[in-house]
């Protein structure tokens, strides 16, 4: 896949590099559990966030940002309860024109899936929520899950990748690929980069991927994955 960005216009910035500096708002515990059973944290050389959106027998599709694998290397899924998945490399779709990538691991244990919202129906000012195993620490080698409220500012944001939706959320380095919620807990976005509002402002913003922009791919590629054997590997200490 090739990495290309216009930075004509804003500075875009991976969460893996970037940390805004905002204060979090206290979220609702509902929407907090269905966030945490939903997301699943992708480990490796280099960390990011995944969702859990389809189950076909004991095989789960995970939906997540595709520069999560821009660098080479082994990787994991660690689900909510704190079991770990290798991935297997042959399973990762990333998705033309889009930073979105899926991958699919097989489980016999029955998690949650996320709920898919209409992405086309969000307005300005709306409240989102962006959740994601997020960097911790001095070395930044810690995870923590971590859910923010904020409000959408745009809705037709022109970025590359297909990024449409910007809001003032908090997010963290390790939050590529999580996912942005509405109030009914639904998802509506995959959280991705951050960048300065505009080209003559200070003020840091995240985007995310509308999920309307996925669901027509995935549903025509859905029953094309490959249904790996189910396995559990031992993460590693050196993985983030």
């Amino acid at each position: 896949m090739q990495w290309t960005l216009n930075y004509q216009k804003f500075w875009l910035i991976f969460l893996g590099i970037v940390i805004s500096s905002e204060v979090a708002i206290a979220v609702p515990k509902p929407l907090e559990k269905i966030a945490k059973e939903i997301t699943v944290r992708v480990v490796g050389k280099s960390g990011g966030t995944g969702i859990l959106i389809d189950r076909r027998k004991n095989s789960y599709t995970v939906l997540t940002n595709a520069h999560v694998f821009k660098q080479p290397g082994e990787r994991a899924i660690i689900t909510n309860d704190g079991k770990c998945y290798p991935i297997i490399p042959k399973t990762i779709q990333t998705l033309p024109q889009l930073d979105l990538a899926v991958l699919v691991f097989s489980s016999p244990v029955n998690y949650s899936l996320a709920k898919m919202g209409k992405s086309e129906q969000l307005t300005p000012n709306q409240t989102v929520y962006v959740s994601g195993w997020a960097a911790s620490g001095g070395t930044l080698h810690s995870r923590v899950f971590l859910i923010t409220e904020g409000e959408l500012t745009k809705t037709n944001s022109s970025l590359p990748l297909g990024y449409r939706l910007t809001y003032t959320n908090l997010v963290r380095v390790g939050m590529s690929g999580g996912s942005v919620l509405d109030e009914q807990g639904n998802v509506v976005g995959i959280n991705g980069i951050v960048h300065f509002a505009n080209n003559t402002s200070d003020q840091i913003v995240a985007s995310a991927i509308p999920i309307n922009s996925f669901i027509p791919w995935y549903n025509q590629h859905k029953n094309k994955l490959p249904l790996p054997p189910v396995t559990t590997t031992k993460c590693q200490n050196n993985w983030q």
